[in-house]
């Protein structure tokens, strides 16, 4: 009898897990044109994109130097510090593209029965957003092993969760050969 009951639920089990499991993944949902995406702020009031990795000098938790740093930039005042950071890039047009479309139309495409979650924050990388004259007037700092970010503004964010939009973004990293907290960790 025992048998039976596992030979018959046991179909319903997997499709019931495969179900789920599509739900909780990242899909391009949206079709936003690129247009209307770059008037959203900051892209909007960005003259220059910058991505960068920065490894801590000092003894204490990895990202800490990271986080105090950006702490003490003040947003509309302070000029992007080149020396600072271990590795920078700028993004050029295409690549401002498809952060944009990862940002603004991917998804899941239904809401996810769990989304996963780690308690960690290590950030190593960050994106600033520039003027014309390098004042920094946006930043998004990043912990990729985390999948989490903190932002200088509330109304900036890399839209609607997906964990799959953290992997697309660290792709544009390394298409711009930023290794540390991409590939490389000490």
């Amino acid at each position: 009898m025992h048998k039976i009951v596992w030979i018959l639920f046991f179909p319903i089990l997997c499709f019931s897990q495969s179900r789920k499991l599509k739900n909780a993944e990242c899909f391009k949902v949206n079709n936003i044109s690129e247009v209307e995406r770059l008037t959203n702020f900051p892209f909007s009031k960005s003259d220059k994109i910058k991505i960068i990795s920065f490894k801590d000098r000092m003894v204490g938790g990895v990202g800490d130097e990271l986080q105090n740093h950006i702490n003490s930039i003040k947003i509309k005042q302070d000029t992007f510090n080149f020396s600072f950071y271990d590795e920078v890039m700028t993004l050029d047009s295409l690549q401002i593209n498809k952060l944009t479309d990862i940002i603004y139309n991917y998804r899941y495409k239904k809401k996810p029965y769990l989304i996963r979650g780690k308690s960690c924050y290590m950030p190593r990388n960050a994106i600033f957003f520039l003027d014309k004259n390098n004042i920094i007037i946006s930043y998004i700092e990043i912990c990729f092993e985390c999948e989490a970010i903190r932002t200088s503004e509330t109304k900036l964010n890399l839209g609607e969760y997906c964990s799959e939009k953290y992997d697309l973004i660290k792709s544009i990293f390394q298409e711009k050969n930023i290794k540390y907290g991409i590939t490389e960790f000490n």
